[in-house]
């Protein structure tokens, strides 16, 4: 049953797993890989189920969910992508009605549920409306008693809600001072809001940010707040007697430190080293553990959980975040389980049920990772995420209360995708020349070719880990007949304090010799000719990409640089300040990319940037970077490009005036002309 001509989505019995799109296509091509999916699909903030489970609230672009590239690159993407409309599904009787249409002036930019009969949204705004258009409105389902809820100029987010007063809801806003989130209790009807918190009085936040914090569930008042400030983290607490806020604990990136991610037994579950009361270390660990802790008394519980290999949530080394995160059960804060990712997702469950639920999903998906996007107060109706690093996505609402079709397919991301023509990655480690172990992602082509084509492909940041998931970059190299490597080499995140820390001042040096070793294994284990080698990135993976022609130049035969630094020099000119406009990460780098400010960072810088060895390069290289790449700016591929035509270096190249520091994620035009030029290099340089 097709439920409105706005929302491309099918309800279908999850045995059937008809598709929603038409034919696929019989051979995955640039265009496939340069679409952009409905992008409130894509991102999974297109639904929503209601607390009490009856309604389906989606928020989806009036544009078909199909292929077509807009090939205005002012635009990027097409106009309808932004008109996204709001439609009401009522579970039981599978009757929709529309709450928006997604016409330019009854846009919707995002939208949630207040209560099982309430929503709130705020309209969509574009370029020349009046900015009246960033206010926030509740209304009812049925359209009557639309209130504004936030006025425009400031922000304003829920943070809780109480199940037993559905009049009001708990939220943080910056309305008092634009750093600084207080908190109050709002009746969701008139939009009055009650005070029941200030934030910390933290002066001069430049350069700051908020990492986490936790509220109490009864109250909810806050509890703790985590600051990032510099290379310090500290952790606030809040007294609620006193209503005064007040430094808890300190500690520094890339020392012994922990993390709140929840509530469990009115104990506080954080992630990361044991201390005693008085602040002393009691065990250092290498990977982040789970402890239960005592706020009042400052005591930690024996260690609950550690992953040998991963960080379960909080920060690498005290430092980077991890991605892993605490989730709670909805209406009493509890944690249900803690998230964090290996070579898969994986989840810590402190909740019976829901670790039941999950075991039951994984069956009926056993190929896929699944997690649950969303559901209602009791998680018996839940939206479920299904993907894979071959299948690039599907959404189904599952409803534990019915006995018959409990699964039902909603949507598929990128329907016109061929999923049997995709290359699978699996997770492989290789041991580095000085004995540290390098996990990496090993896609093998699904094309049978003539020898084993290879490239090498570092991820970006560096100080990252790498999503599990489908990967459209990796996909590409698949489909040409390419086996694709992807290291976390040293220096990435998610690891442990060990790993993330060896790759302090390591550019172009033992960080390479990563990558260098994971050419040598992939030869050795047959994944690679050594004639045949090609080595590609963006960002920092771009660096890599020069970094391993310059010092490496015997290896590849062919490098692929995409928005990449050349020059390590100007990157951290004045990088503290550039970063502190608009993130707090400025410290950071000084201990893992270099500090300038020294005679040994300056020599450090001029060691490893190959703008100055472009002499040493053997191999062609194609340089991609966007104009208005304000990450790693222009300059840096044009004076690259400069110094390899002086030398007579064999080069090509793309510059998007449009797009910034992307490769496969701009517009959907620079996206196809990228690949496209990419396939034509390595049609010219890898193959023949």
């Amino acid at each position: 049953m097709k439920l409105h001509n706005f929302l491309i989505l099918t309800f279908l019995s999850a045995t059937s797993f008809e598709l929603i799109s038409d034919e696929y296509s019989d051979v995955l091509s640039n265009k496939d890989l340069a679409c952009y999916d409905n992008y409130t699909i894509n991102t999974n903030g297109g639904m929503s189920i209601s607390p009490d489970g009856r309604y389906l609230l989606v928020r989806n672009t009036v544009k078909n969910n199909v292929c077509d590239i807009e090939p205005d690159k002012v635009k990027g993407i097409e106009d309808e992508s932004g008109d996204w409309g709001l439609l009401l599904v009522d579970l039981d009787t599978m009757e929709t009605t529309m709450l928006s249409d997604g016409s330019e002036s009854k846009g919707i930019r995002s939208a949630g549920w207040l209560n099982s009969t309430r929503i709130w949204f705020t309209p969509r705004y574009k370029v020349g409306q009046d900015m009246d258009s960033f206010v926030m409105f509740a209304m009812n389902i049925d359209g009557t008693r639309r209130t504004t809820i936030r006025e425009s100029g400031y922000y304003q987010g829920i943070y809780d809600k109480d199940y037993d007063d559905p009049n009001h809801v708990y939220v943080m806003t910056n309305e008092r001072r634009p750093a600084i989130l207080d908190y109050y209790k709002m009746n969701i009807y008139t939009g009055k809001k009650t005070r029941i918190a200030l934030g910390p009085n933290i002066s001069n936040m430049k350069g700051k940010a908020m990492l986490g914090d936790l509220m109490d569930p009864e109250t909810k008042m806050p509890m703790m707040m985590l600051i990032d400030d510099g290379i310090d983290r500290i952790i606030y607490e809040y007294d609620q007697s006193k209503k005064e806020w007040s430094e808890h604990f300190k500690y520094k990136c890339q020392e012994p430190g922990y993390y709140p991610l929840g509530l469990y037994n009115d104990k506080v579950v954080v992630s990361g080293s044991k201390f005693s009361p008085l602040g002393e270390v009691l065990e250092e660990n290498d990977t982040n553990a789970i402890y239960l802790y005592d706020m009042k008394t400052r005591e930690f519980s024996d260690k609950l959980y550690q992953d040998d290999v991963y960080d379960v949530g909080g920060l690498t080394g005290s430092c980077r975040t991890t991605g892993g995160s605490g989730v709670s059960v909805k209406g009493n804060s509890s944690l249900q389980y803690i998230r964090y990712t290996s070579h898969q997702p994986e989840y810590l469950f402190f909740d019976q049920g829901a670790e039941q639920t999950y075991i039951a999903l994984k069956q009926i998906f056993p190929d896929d990772f699944v997690s649950v996007i969303g559901s209602d107060v009791s998680a018996k109706v839940m939206l479920v995420k299904v993907s894979s690093s071959n299948n690039p996505g599907a959404i189904y609402i599952v409803d534990l209360n019915k006995e018959t079709d409990p699964i039902n397919l909603l949507a598929e991301i990128s329907p016109w995708i061929d999923r049997s023509k995709l290359a699978e990655t699996i997770p492989v480690t290789y041991t580095a020349r000085d004995g540290l172990e390098i996990p990496a992602y090993l896609t093998l082509t699904t094309k049978k070719t003539d020898r084993n084509y290879f490239v090498i492909l570092p991820h970006g940041g560096p100080n990252v880990k790498q999503r599990i998931g489908f990967d459209r970059w990796v996909q590409f190299f698949a489909k040409e007949g390419i086996n694709v490597l992807q290291p976390d080499y040293r220096g990435s995140t998610g690891y442990g304090f060990n790993h993330y820390t060896a790759g302090n001042l390591q550019w172009g040096k033992k960080m390479q010799d990563d990558l260098t070793d994971g050419v040598l294994w992939a030869i050795e284990n047959g994944y690679a000719d050594k004639d045949r080698v090609c080595i590609a990135g963006a960002s920092y993976g771009g660096y890599a990409t020069m970094a391993g022609l310059v010092f490496t130049p015997e290896l590849y035969r062919c490098g692929i640089n995409s928005v990449g630094v050349t020059d390590q020099e100007q990157l951290l000119q004045n990088f503290a300040r550039n970063a502190s406009r608009f993130q707090s990460w400025d410290k950071e780098p000084l201990l893992e990319w270099g500090d300038l400010s020294t005679p040994e960072g300056k020599e450090y810088a001029k060691e490893i940037s190959p703008i100055l060895y472009v002499k040493n390069i053997q191999a062609p290289v194609l340089v991609l970077h966007g104009s208005n790449d304000y990450v790693v700016p222009v300059n840096h591929a044009r004076d690259l490009i400069s110094e390899l035509k002086s030398l007579g270096k064999e080069y090509d190249s793309m510059f998007q005036a449009y797009d910034g520091h992307c490769v496969v994620s701009c517009g959907e035009q620079a996206n196809l002309e990228y690949l496209d030029k990419q396939k034509e290099f390595l049609d010219k340089y890898m193959f023949n």
